[in-house]
Formats: structure tokens, sequence, C-alpha cells
């Protein structure tokens, strides 16, 4: 059972994903945030050493544009040819500016749906967690057959369940947006933006995918017709939704968020066993370290600290996603001898991982037993956003 609740904390929208009674993830939107909108952006400096560019597309900050990975998409429909200073192009927030780093922009434009993420670009993918190869032929001739040819997609997990007339809806949607996006750059100003991503709790429910949700509820009559409309629209039926009216017990109080985020803001986090790990983020990375605190045992020793990592491993997860933690993580176990122990973590934490809607994974264990993980940098990690304030 997994449940989206939307309230408000500090004056902005808190999404909270609440599955089996515990909180997973912690989300607040931010008013500033341009994460996924596309815009006509001019060209203002090319660092050749770096083989990049910064493209000012009207906000503070002009995004990084890497010259690497990017087929560029000229704003007025002209073939690609050697970028310059003053060149106007489409361009699509990849990432939020992060501290001192300025946002990160891509010529690779995406819509997001249910079934599927549909880009600029002719390739077509299937989600890895769908293994049946003939049922991931047959998704990919769907998509082959449905989209247009300068257009490619990758095909979600929740395809695999769905009516395939469904997903064909959805990559004509999708598909045709998209190219009607790029059609109005030719007449739209420098800087005017294309495409806005919905709101932020309305976009989390596409990016975890609707059928991972089973109900919806919130205080806000604004956000509660929001989603209404959304669900409308897209056909979705199966998720319970509510609105919560009663102002002498919030929501917040319900499911106890403040203190939840209050949690998650400390660099100590105790353990049912009486272990507690202490997550601290660098400039470079998130070092999380796992100690025994209350959590002594008499005989088997290295059969109980199998058992306090193992409540680490699946709560260190948690807390990256509450944290919106990202980048190079460490982790320092509590030192086990057996061998077949520690491949055991190792399992758990990718068990875990693949769970986690940002895109994470385990990466190696060091000379030095410390095993590593990385998690894709999207957005600013809860801290940053309170403290903003």
């Amino acid at each position: 059972m997994r449940k989206l609740v939307v309230t408000h904390y500090d004056n902005r929208i808190l999404q909270a994903t609440i599955q089996d009674g515990r909180i997973s993830d912690l989300n607040l939107s931010e008013n500033s945030t341009v994460l996924g909108n596309i815009y006509v952006g001019k060209v203002a400096n090319i660092v050749n050493n770096i083989n990049a560019c910064f493209i000012d597309y009207g906000d503070r900050l002009p995004c990084y544009y890497s010259l690497d990975d990017n087929d560029i998409i000229y704003a007025d429909g002209r073939e690609h040819s050697k970028l310059r200073i003053g060149d106007e192009v489409i361009v699509q927030i990849s990432r939020d500016a992060v501290k001192t780093k300025n946002p990160v922009g891509s010529s690779e434009l995406t819509l997001r749906g249910d079934y599927c993420v549909v880009h600029t670009g002719s390739q077509i993918g299937v989600s890895n967690k769908i293994s049946s190869k003939k049922q991931r032929e047959d998704l990919k001739t769907i998509a082959r057959e449905t989209l247009p040819e300068n257009l490619g997609c990758i095909i979600r997990t929740n395809a695999s369940e769905a009516d395939p007339n469904l997903l064909k809806q959805e990559l004509n949607e999708l598909g045709g947006r998209l190219q009607q996006i790029i059609r109005n750059a030719a007449t739209r100003k420098c800087f005017s933006c294309l495409y806005r991503n919905p709101p932020e709790y309305i976009e989390n429910i596409t990016f975890m995918g609707s059928h991972k949700i089973d109900e919806f509820i919130t205080d806000d009559e604004e956000v509660y017709n929001a989603f209404r409309d959304y669900t409308e629209k897209r056909h979705i039926d199966f998720i319970a939704s509510s609105l919560h009216t009663d102002t002498s017990c919030p929501l917040s109080a319900i499911y106890n968020l403040n203190k939840e985020v209050e949690c998650a803001l400390k660099e100590r986090v105790w353990l049912k066993s009486g272990a507690y790990l202490i997550i601290q983020q660098t400039e470079a990375m998130v070092v999380v370290d796992v100690n025994t605190g209350k959590a002594i045992s008499g005989k088997d020793m290295d059969q109980h600290m199998l058992k306090v990592n193992t409540e680490a491993a699946i709560e260190t997860c948690r807390q990256l996603r509450l944290r919106n933690l990202s980048g190079i993580i460490v982790i320092d176990f509590i030192n086990m001898k057996n061998p077949d122990y520690i491949l055991k973590i190792r399992d758990i934490l990718i068990n875990e991982l693949a769970n986690d809607p940002v895109p994470a994974k385990y990466v190696d264990i060091t000379k030095l037993g410390l095993i590593e993980l990385t998690r894709k940098k999207l957005k600013r990690p809860l801290h940053e956003m309170i403290s903003k304030r």
C-alpha cells in the first residue's frame, strides 16, 4: 500500500510517500525550479577546453551544456552546424542549479508519461526490469510503429502490465506534443519557455509511475483539483483520492511530517537495534558511517553484525531518498569477517536501490572495505531547500 500525501511545510508544498505505514520519500517543492522546462536559449559563451558552452535561457544563471553528448536543435530549424556565440537553440533543463554549480541543459528533449519517456533521437529502449525477451521486442515494435521517425523513447517498467492501446495512446500524445514544441520554437522570441513542467506534486506521480500509487490525499483544494484534472485527462481511475478538510487535525500532524523533516536534517539516525548512522555531506560526496552504538550482543558477534548492517543498509537507502542525497555515496559498514555476509549486504543494497525512482546503483567494495554507490543528481538535497529560505 503506497500513499502520496501532499500538504504544506514552511509555506511550501511538501510531498511525502508513505509505504506500508512508513515514509519512504520526502520532497519539498521549490518555486524557483526550472527542472524539465524547455526554452529557446542563446549561446552566451563557448569553452573549448572542456568542449562545452553556457546557454542563457532567461534565468539568473546560464545553463552548462556539454557539446560531447548533444545533437544541437536550432530554434530556426536549420541543420546541424558549428555552434557559435549568439546562436539560438532549444534547450531543456536536465538538472537544477546546485550550490555554486550552474543548472545543466540538454538538447535531448524528453517528455515523461506513465508508460514511456519520449525523446528526440531515434533510439528505442526498454527498462531493464522487463526481463522477458519476447515482451521487450513486442514493446519495441509498438513504439517503432507508433512514433515518428525522428523520435525515440524509453519504455518504462509500468508498460509491462499495461494495455498496449494505452501505451500507443501515450506514445501518440507525447510524440505529437514534442513535435509541436520544436515547431513552435521558430516563431517564439529568445528566452521563451516552450514547455513548462507540471507542478512537482503532479510530476512526481509521473516520475514514480501512477501505477505505484494507491492513494492520494491532500489538504489543499487547489492541489486536489489539479490532481483530479491530471487523472481525468490520463484516464487514471485506480488511485483513490481525498481532500482532507479537518483543520483541527492537519495532515502534518496525522503523519508526523514535521518531525520526519526535522529528523531528515540531523546527522545521526538511530536504528531499532540500537546502532546508528552518521550521515555527512561533503562537497565531493556523501559519507555514511555505521556505528554499533547500543547494539551489543553475546555469542555470535559476526551474525549479530550482519543483522545490524542489514538494518543499516536498508535505512541508508531510505535516508538517501528522504534527504535527496546524490552523487558519490561511500558507506563504512561494521566490519564482518565472513565474506559471504559482505556479499549479502551488497545484494540488499542492489535490491533497495532498484526501488529508488531516481537512478541509483551499487558500484563496488574498495580495498578498505568501504562500499560505493552513486545516485543521479537531479535536484537540491532537502537540507539545501530548507536552508535556502
